[in-house]
């Protein structure tokens, strides 16, 4: 082997040498440069992730802060409609026990009104054929107003009550006019005052 040949094979073997070195660097260096595009893209997707994760936890709480507001919009909704249903109930039930107390009241007074006219009736008519039967109308018509104020003092209220009953012993046979007439007003006067009244 002469000196060319084997400068040409030292000159070969050094370009295949230098080759596989350059090779080897140039893999090593590609490797690094995949393993750090991978931990890269890894730390990207990390990020994505919890970025996502964080909108997702946003959402979800918007909706829940949402869910709980309209909730809470509906029960407080529901409890006005509830307090309204209650106090037109009140309302409608203090009406009607007006209307059964004006009702009560007005037969009251109307029975004490008869029997007033008819005791006045048979007083006039005392000492005569009329005075009989005159009486056995005041007597009846003093058993209604019985009747009348039983009706008054189931309902009430007590002033009224007492107003009824000073009349009705106004209108006996042996008390003085004068006595049904302010009994008579003391009756309106208490009567006027419970349908009136504030609840």
């Amino acid at each position: 082997m002469d000196s060319e040949t084997a400068t040409a094979l030292i000159a070969a073997g050094a370009a295949v040498g230098g080759g596989l070195v350059t090779g080897w660097f140039t893999f090593l260096a590609a490797k690094h440069q995949v393993r750090g595009a991978l931990d890269a893209a890894a730390r990207q997707a990390d990020a994505a992730w919890a970025a996502g994760q964080r909108q997702a936890d946003a959402a979800w709480e918007a909706g829940r802060q949402q869910a709980a507001a309209a909730w809470e919009a509906g029960r407080l909704q529901a409890d006005a409609q509830l307090s309204v249903a209650g106090q037109t109930l009140n309302a409608q039930a203090l009406a009607a026990q007006r209307e059964v107390r004006r009702a009560a009241y007005v037969t009251f007074l109307g029975r004490a009104d008869t029997a007033h006219r008819l005791r006045n009736a048979w007083q006039s008519a005392l000492g005569t054929a009329d005075a009989t039967p005159r009486r056995r109308e005041y007597n009846t018509a003093m058993a209604a107003t019985l009747e009348a104020l039983n009706v008054v003092r189931l309902e009430g209220p007590d002033a009224v009550t007492i107003a009824a009953e000073a009349l009705h012993r106004a209108l006996d046979a042996g008390a003085a006019a004068p006595d049904a007439q302010a009994a008579h007003r003391a009756f309106l006067t208490a009567a006027r005052t419970a349908l009136t009244a504030s609840p």
